[in-house]
């Protein structure tokens, strides 16, 4: 049989199938992430029926996506309550990670499995461990309509820091004996700019727009499309991802 290849008609495809999926995933009361991650392995050029071939196409559907889900994502968040958490999110989200890691190791001491001499391949798969995927967690959270709880805002908090950790990680992954501290202050530093400007324009310029194209909601629709696809590209044009900007949109 031969599938169209085109980025229309993968789109098409992918939304089809996802649909579907997501409506058998929905009547079992299952997370619809699980329906969108099988979506993925049953279309997909590898183990799938290889509806959808194209790696190009594959890699544009997935970033529009990701781009679209965060911006909604971040539209349910507010960051007031987030707060809320205090001092409960600021002792989980510092000591869970470390401690996940300890744990990681010494179940690899318990197990048996060491490491030579300056060689941290196990240090940093505990690490890995350690962490949790911010996507996936707010997605379930979002369906299951727990977000805006105590328990899902400190989950959140949790995340966010998790997320953090996760940079500084990355800084000092190249070579853990001689830590490089400029790649987590040049991320920290062009976060902080992207969060302050995406502040200060959702406070003192989109109040101004939205109130312009209110009555048309067509225009609503294209102008709240046009923040998020606009700070994503600010994102991407500053050394950051895409989702990210997109996320702080929502926000």
């Amino acid at each position: 049989m031969n599938v169209p290849t085109d980025l229309l008609s993968s789109i098409g495809i992918c939304v089809g199938a996802a649909a579907l999926i997501a409506a058998v995933t929905w009547r079992f009361r299952q997370p619809l992430i699980i329906a969108y991650l099988a979506t993925g392995v049953i279309i997909g050029p590898r183990i799938g029926l290889k509806f959808i071939t194209n790696e190009d196409s594959i890699q544009t559907v997935a970033e529009i996506g990701l781009i679209l889900l965060l911006f909604v994502i971040g539209l349910e968040i507010d960051l007031r309550k987030m707060a809320s958490g205090g001092l409960a999110v600021l002792l989980t989200g510092a000591l869970q990670v470390p401690i996940c890691i300890a744990l990681g190791l010494g179940f690899f001491a318990v197990v048996g499995v060491t490491n030579s001499q300056h060689n941290y391949a196990l240090l940093y798969l505990a690490a890995c461990m350690s962490l949790s995927s911010t996507l996936v967690v707010v997605k379930i959270l979002n369906d299951k309509f727990e977000l805006d709880t105590l328990p899902g805002r400190i989950t959140l908090g949790v995340l966010v820091i998790q997320d953090l950790w996760a940079v500084g990680m990355l800084a000092v992954q190249p070579n853990i004996l001689n830590p490089n501290l400029v790649p987590l202050l040049g991320s920290l530093w062009r976060g902080a700019v992207l969060v302050v400007g995406g502040f200060a324009l959702s406070k003192y310029v989109l109040p101004y727009l939205f109130r312009m194209v209110a009555k048309a909601p067509e225009l609503v629709l294209v102008s709240a499309l046009g923040w998020c696809f606009f700070l994503a590209g600010a994102a991407s044009l500053i050394g950051l991802s895409r989702e990210m900007g997109a996320l702080i949109a929502g926000v």
